[in-house]
């Protein structure tokens, strides 16, 4: 069994998807893309359940570490999180989530994409004075804008 993201709800043939979990938040999402595609993947598709709050809170905490937080929805961090707590490898085209799964050393693979080669840490940097935060859209010390910036490796 795998976790899959929504991209292979859209685009991989429905008996692939069968063995597969995701969270119940895709439903919606996959109904607003592609309408035809929900009902299909609705009643022949993968089983659907919601991650507990523990596995989300790990999933943000995780996310939060690579810096990846900013960059991912309320749905990506279910998805995360059913993977992470269930131990199933993640399918994702996501560099976001891969990038999180990869820093865990949690099993991923692509959709269609190869995926990430290394892990990459990220923060909110902000534009005008240049401070780094975890979380925010708007400069705590200043009030300008963040924008998610990769940290240099050392």
């Amino acid at each position: 069994m795998e976790v899959l993201d929504t991209a292979a709800l859209l685009s991989w043939p429905v008996q692939m998807l069968i063995n597969g979990l995701c969270a119940t938040s895709q439903l919606s999402e996959v109904e607003r893309l592609s309408p035809a595609r929900h009902l299909l993947v609705e009643v022949q598709g993968p089983s659907f359940v919601d991650p507990t709050p523990s596995a989300i809170e790990m999933a943000i905490e995780a996310s939060q570490e690579t810096g990846d937080f900013a960059g991912l929805s309320k749905v990506d961090l279910d998805v995360l999180a059913l993977a992470l707590s269930t131990g199933h490898p993640l399918v994702t085209d996501d560099y976001r989530m891969q990038n999180v799964c990869e820093s865990m050393n949690h099993p991923w693979r692509g959709v269609i994409q190869s995926g990430v080669k290394e892990v990459r840490t990220h923060a909110l940097v902000c534009t005008a004075c240049g401070a780094s935060f975890s979380q925010g859209e708007l400069c705590p010390d200043c009030g300008s804008l963040l924008k998610l910036k990769r940290k240099k490796s050392n």
